[in-house]
């Protein structure tokens, strides 16, 4: 069962302590203007939320939720130094690789020297309206965080013994289609051919096959929805041996609505 202990944002942010790779160095070039790390996006004048999370609207339930409030906390008060503190390194890693390909940093710049692009992207929010831990194990942790018209799947990791932040990425809403994903899954059971399958689930969002260098399969998936079945062939008369379903992400709401394990 879930922590429901409140942690105080506050406290969380005494506590941190900075990873390698931030530090004050405020010496090199001032960076050229950013309005989005999205591949294709016209560059825009950067759009910054003034206030940092107010912590009355989302109170923390654990230290992973915790921790991500104070990173959102941290870009919305433009303190690169507590933001690059409780992120994890390889989400440094991959935002300089970002940085180096616009212009904004060169091969082992600190942290603090290109964290200002994730509070220029536009699309960026930093006050949401709820957070819900879908995972907590003592390493990882994923939360499922509403910011009204959109939501974000977050991973963190348990690291130098504090929560990181390590990935965020869109998360839908729901549809029609993911609906009947999760109320007919567990209807579905080992021996049934492609076409049942696809009779109870609808039609699969793709199909792999040994030519493909994966297992035989087909699988339903968009973003945090993730079914798939495994097949003896692709192609008739192929059936499923295995089907896995990844919880790790969804909802309590959709968890409720699957009462079959992950593994079958």
């Amino acid at each position: 069962m879930l922590s429901r202990r409140v942690v105080p944002v506050a406290a969380l942010l005494l506590t941190l302590a900075p990873l390698t790779g931030c530090s004050d160095d405020e010496t090199a070039t001032p960076p050229r203007p950013l309005a989005s790390l999205a591949p294709g996006t016209a560059t825009a004048a950067p759009t910054v939320t003034e206030d940092p999370v107010d912590a009355e609207a989302v109170q923390p339930e654990d230290e992973a939720q915790a921790a991500y409030l104070a990173w959102l906390g941290a870009l919305a008060a433009q303190d690169a130094e507590t933001a690059c503190a409780v992120q994890h390194p390889e989400l440094t890693i991959a935002l300089r690789q970002e940085a180096i390909l616009v212009g904004r940093a060169g091969l082992g710049d600190p942290c603090t020297g290109f964290e200002a692009l994730l509070w220029e992207d536009p699309a960026r929010r930093t006050e949401p309206v709820s957070v819900e831990t879908t995972t907590l194990t003592g390493e990882k942790a994923v939360l499922a965080v509403g910011f009204g018209a959109s939501a974000v799947t977050v991973d963190l990791e348990y690291q130098r013994a504090a929560w990181r932040v390590l990935a965020e990425e869109p998360r839908t809403l729901g549809s029609p289609e993911t609906r009947r994903w999760v109320e007919r899954w567990c209807d579905l059971e080992t021996g049934m051919d492609r076409e049942e399958l696809e009779a109870l689930m609808g039609p699969a969002s793709g199909t792999y096959s040994v030519l493909d260098g994966g297992e035989p399969q087909l699988y339903w998936t968009d973003r945090q929805y993730d079914f798939r079945a495994y097949l003896t062939e692709v192609g008739p008369p192929g059936t499923a041996l295995e089907l896995v379903g990844d919880y790790d992400a969804l909802s309590a709401q959709d968890r409720e609505s699957l009462d079959c394990p992950e593994l079958r």
